[in-house]
């Protein structure tokens, strides 16, 4: 199995909206093609940085880990517990700790999908495979093992999204896919969501494909990335509902 790793061109290529790409580190490899990158980028005086995990499905697999948010755990603690390999922070919370929008861990409905426009997409495990859908195709079903409610979507058939936000820059907590079988968790410092979707579709973020979908999760002081295997840990800077945790296939 390959290790997926990031190719860009350092010297003339540029993200759309004139972001420039600077220095690319791996931080750190796992078995089964498992990889963890950091990039850096630029827009004149502006300095940002896109961080990820990267991973082939038919190694590995996400799995959703929900909890009481009066617990305080925080996703350090909770992936390294669990075995996994990386997570991620997850989907959005209510003010008073629930869930916002399904969340399904194990096969079980912790709490059932809501109509919103900012919840527009739907990240599941269904027989196995994994997939990102629009809210209002995913259908319900005992087959569903994991799923977690989130958005905006970012990027859809390989484009960015038109109409995202261009004010407000904030951490991202990202979910992207090339439709092939190829997964990223990914942290952003602050860019705008028209940004993160831009820096998502300016060029081949896997070894070979781009981005087909991508979706926003819960980001600002919720954003939250580890990877042991890389020592790599972007902490939340406050208490969570839920995570993503990747996880070998034979080890669930």
């Amino acid at each position: 199995m390959r290790t997926i790793f990031i190719i860009f061109l350092f010297s003339l290529n540029t993200f759309a909206g004139e972001w420039q790409v600077g220095s690319r580190k791996v931080l750190g490899e796992s078995s089964g093609g498992v990889s963890a990158v950091e990039l850096s980028f630029h827009l004149g005086d502006l300095a940002s940085k896109l961080t990820g995990v990267f991973f082939d499905a038919s190694h590995h697999q996400l799995v959703v880990a929900d909890s009481s948010m009066d617990q305080g755990l925080r996703l350090a603690g909770v992936a390294a517990q669990a075995g996994a390999i990386a997570g991620i922070n997850a989907s959005y919370f209510h003010a008073d700790g629930r869930p916002l929008g399904l969340v399904i861990e194990d096969g079980k409905v912790i709490y059932q999908k809501e109509r919103a426009k900012l919840l527009s997409g739907i990240f599941h495990v269904t027989n196995d495979r994994m997939g990102l859908v629009r809210a209002e195709a995913f259908r319900m079903g005992k087959e569903v093992q994991q799923a977690i409610q989130a958005g905006p979507w970012l990027v859809e058939e390989g484009q960015a999204v038109s109409g995202l936000d261009v004010l407000k820059r904030a951490r991202r907590s990202i979910i992207a896919t090339d439709g092939k079988g190829n997964w990223a968790l990914l942290a952003t410092s602050a860019v705008t969501l028209a940004e993160a979707a831009d820096l998502l579709t300016a060029a081949p973020l896997f070894a070979d494909t781009n981005v087909k979908s991508a979706l926003n999760l819960d980001g600002g002081s919720s954003t939250a990335l580890w990877a042991g295997f890389a020592g790599l840990s972007i902490p939340e800077f406050g208490v969570v509902r839920n995570f993503l945790l990747l996880k070998p296939k034979d080890q669930r």
